[in-house]
């Protein structure tokens, strides 16, 4: 069908392919995540390459480990977990980004080299890494994860490590619960199809 010749690899349009033998009755969008996401690359992604890449690079300008609390304790927390990613951007690509207490905007100069890096990639990984991106806050885990040094859970631990600090000292209420094991699912979702399509 014209769909799977759209698709980059037999590996991914054979997976897609399970998923649509796997309907019953009635058509669940939910049960075909591989599909969903195939269908978020060719219709917005290819399309809107450079909008995409744009929207990247201005999480990267204002990303979300580059922000630490007032708090000393948490602030400490923050560092310790998130500085080697920020470390890790500036050695594998160059980047540098600046830190600051609290929420106001700090200018980013070399946020500027991010529209090159993310031009590299093809339209495949750069929706998954726009995907994992919004999911999470942060460009530099997104570009982790892409690059495969670090997994969904960890991506999940890091990008709401605020969040998950706080459950700890205060407990968590179940609509929170839920909407974290949402996040959860759809990170795992994007890592099986990240496994699935081409690196180049």
């Amino acid at each position: 069908m014209l769909f799977r010749s759209s698709l980059p690899n037999p590996a991914l349009a054979d997976a897609v392919a399970g998923e649509w033998a796997a309907q019953e009755d009635e058509i669940s969008p939910a049960a075909m995540p591989l599909f969903s996401l195939a269908v978020t690359v060719i219709d917005r992604v290819t399309p809107q390459r450079p909008t995409l890449i744009d929207e990247l690079a201005a999480y990267g300008g204002n990303d979300l480990l580059c922000y630490r609390d007032d708090l000393d304790e948490l602030a400490a927390h923050q560092a310790q977990h998130w500085q080697p990613w920020l470390d890790w951007l500036a050695s594998t690509y160059g980047i540098t980004l600046v830190t600051v207490s609290g929420i106001m905007p700090v200018s980013q100069s070399e946020a500027t080299k991010f529209p090159p890096l993310l031009a590299g990639l093809n339209d495949w990984r750069l929706g998954m890494l726009h995907r994992a991106t919004s999911l999470s806050g942060s460009l530099v885990l997104g570009l982790g994860f892409v690059d495969g040094r670090i997994n969904s859970e960890r991506l999940f631990d890091l990008a709401f490590l605020d969040e998950l600090w706080q459950n700890r000292k205060w407990g968590t209420d179940f609509e929170a619960a839920d909407r974290q094991d949402r996040i959860r699912q759809e990170l795992a979702d994007v890592t099986r199809f990240l496994s699935l399509v081409p690196a180049e």
